[in-house]
């Protein structure tokens, strides 16, 4: 996403990102298909084919590319399923987890990857 966000167009061939991330093409196919099925990126075939933005790098944040692959924020798996641990009901962690994620969501839908590029990195 970062590399198509800096492209002209925000296009770019598969091959390209994958030289430029040093991301495994077959791995970052993977990781493609997944952001086209969200939603945020087009994917096209053959001879002309390419990967597209779908949507402005100011319109797309972290939080949206990171549920696309992972499906879900979560910190700890009792967050999303509290049935998974046995001690969630007497742990006085469990509700700080809650309040953390929820914090991590808020930041990560605050950073749109036109803001990571305009970002200095050096500081």
């Amino acid at each position: 996403m970062l590399c198509l966000s800096k492209k002209e167009n925000y296009t770019s061939k598969a091959e390209e990102i994958s030289n430029e991330m040093q991301i495994p093409k077959k791995f970052l196919m993977k990781i493609l298909k997944q952001l086209e099925k969200a939603g945020l990126l087009k994917l096209k075939r053959g001879v002309s084919g390419g990967v597209k933005l779908v949507k402005k790098p100011k319109d797309i944040t972290l939080y949206d590319v990171i549920v696309a692959i992972e499906k879900a924020i979560t910190l700890n798996r009792c967050v999303i399923n509290r049935e998974i641990c046995n001690l969630s009901s007497q742990c006085p962690v469990h509700p700080i987890w809650f309040k953390v994620r929820n914090k991590l969501i808020e930041a990560l839908k605050e950073i749109n990857f036109l803001s990571l590029l305009t970002q200095d990195v050096t500081t």
